[in-house]
């Protein structure tokens, strides 16, 4: 018998929620009674999602690309908000189609698609859809996966 398996739910909650969160995650994976403690406590959650807010980016049409807005600070932005390095991101109106978590879509006048992570500067270019009218959506949950999905409808 497991000496763990005698300790209440909660201690047992406390005791692995004061693990760094790459050894949380491992523990998971010693036995399934503490795979399902972590997940129903969303023990992983707080390690994943920010505790703050950094920043919001507007669509302006009046201007001619997304504009980052961030509160003043002394000390150097965690996030830029200047999307320059993405290809043809300083041409035209190109808006930020949606978001989620974090992560960005942005869109071009020639119906290109890019997943952005803005705090990495890392993008990726989805493949050119065959339709013509259609809506792009982003999911992404950090706390389950590392990957992302499109939605094209």
């Amino acid at each position: 018998m497991d000496p763990t398996e005698a300790l209440p739910d909660d201690a047992l909650a406390n005791i692995l929620g004061r693990l760094q969160a790459c050894d949380l995650a491992a523990s998971r994976c010693v036995r399934k009674a503490w795979c399902a403690l972590v997940d129903a406590h969303r023990l992983l959650l707080p390690h994943f999602l920010p505790h703050a807010v950094g920043g919001i980016f507007l669509n302006y049409i009046d201007y001619r690309r997304p504009r980052f807005f961030a509160r003043p600070s002394t000390e150097r932005p965690v996030i830029n908000g200047d999307l320059g390095f993405l290809p043809g991101y300083n041409r035209d109106f190109e808006p930020i189609v949606d978001h989620c978590n974090g992560l960005l879509i942005y869109g071009t006048e020639w119906r290109e698609f890019f997943v952005v992570n803005p705090a990495t500067r890392r993008w990726e270019r989805l493949p050119r859809p065959d339709a013509c009218n259609f809506n792009t959506y982003l999911v992404f949950d950090p706390a389950v996966s590392s990957h992302y999905q499109v939605v094209a409808l």
